[in-house]
């Protein structure tokens, strides 16, 4: 009876100690799957990291390349209106000069000039001394183009620098073209200036009174002359 007791104290022994032994066996497996896979979980979210970190490097150079092409952009943008201006400046200036020089009709403030013969000339006088020449009507233009005046006509016919100007008897001939007293010069320019420039003492002006010449003088404030015909 004392063997087989301890034949059965032994057997739950063994029991015991097996199913001990299995749990630590399922237990350990089982601590080994979940490191295993933190591994893997870990390894994921290192990709990841890396991934996104690639990407936040990738669109700062973007960010820094749409910064350079905008400026050069802006820069272009800021040439272009440069060279428009400069055209601009360029077209603006041939027109100035076309309308100097007759090619374009020209429109501006300036005055007018009246020359008269001498209403009263006495018996005993010569008459060409109490007429308007050619020598006087020269005078008032060159002092016009003197003191700035950009266009000048005689009796509306518009003349330019290589216009000749003749007396043929009590008439003036323009560029062969006759006007018949009196004769009055239109120019264009700063009005104050071209008055001032005619009446200066012993001046034009002056002149043409000691010659027994009616002159008459008056500002305007918009002339108009037609371009060259060509």
């Amino acid at each position: 009876m004392k063997v087989k007791g301890r034949h059965v104290i032994f057997s739950l022994v063994l029991l015991v100690f097996g199913f001990l032994l299995s749990f630590s066996y399922q237990h350990t497996k089982s601590d080994s799957q979940v490191i295993q896979l933190s591994d893997q979980e870990w390894e994921k979210d290192y990709y990841y990291r890396q991934q996104l970190i690639n990407l936040e490097g990738k669109n700062h150079e973007l960010r820094e390349e749409l910064n350079g092409n905008r400026q050069d952009i802006q820069r272009l943008e800021e040439e272009l209106g440069k060279q428009e201006v400069t055209l601009g400046e360029y077209v603006e200036r041939k027109q100035q000069l076309q309308m100097l020089t007759g090619e374009l009709p020209i429109k501006g403030e300036g005055l007018q000039v009246e020359l008269r013969d001498t209403e009263y000339i006495p018996s005993e006088e010569n008459a060409n001394q109490y007429i308007v020449h050619d020598r006087h009507v020269q005078l008032i233009i060159n002092e016009l183009y003197s003191a700035g005046a950009k266009a000048i006509s005689i009796n509306g016919q518009r003349i330019y620098k290589d216009s000749f100007v003749t007396c043929i008897g009590p008439v003036i001939s323009v560029d062969g073209i006759q006007h018949p007293a009196p004769f009055i010069i239109a120019a264009i320019g700063e009005k104050n200036v071209l008055d001032v420039s005619l009446n200066l003492t012993n001046g034009v002006i002056d002149t043409l009174v000691n010659d027994n010449i009616e002159v008459e003088v008056e500002k305007k404030d918009s002339i108009e002359m037609e371009a060259r015909i060509s």
